[in-house]
């Protein structure tokens, strides 16, 4: 490892306005996009990725294989618990890597999640 990288969780999320594998795919890529894009990462470890018990009709980690062929990174998808009052059509990402930083990034309506500022 470079000593100038270190191990960091990098978490993410985005929402959607209905449940529908269109726009599921767009809002992904857009998500790990602005991911990528935001934050000096050398290895990608392995990625976590959670939805909410209304999302159903296509699994995240398949958008980024199919889509990025990134086959070689171990993927995992899990339903979110459901708590009263919590927010519907959410995916969230945990990107476990090497890097530099660890820029949070949150999308649409999840923006007033909790973020996490730039520790470089």
């Amino acid at each position: 490892m470079n000593l100038d990288y270190k191990i960091v969780g990098i978490r993410g999320a985005t929402s959607l306005s209905k449940d529908h594998p269109i726009e599921l795919t767009e809002k992904v890529l857009e998500l790990w996009n602005k991911i990528i894009e935001n934050n000096d990462i050398m290895h990608i470890i392995s990625v976590i990725f959670s939805v909410t018990p209304d999302i159903k009709s296509l699994n995240p980690a398949t958008i980024l294989r199919e889509k990025l062929d990134l086959n070689n990174i171990p993927f995992m998808c899990l339903q979110e618990a459901s708590f009263e009052n919590s927010a519907v059509r959410i995916i969230r990402i945990l990107i476990i890597c090497e890097s530099k930083t660890q820029n949070f990034v949150y999308l649409h309506e999840t923006k007033e999640l909790r973020t996490k500022k730039n520790n470089n």
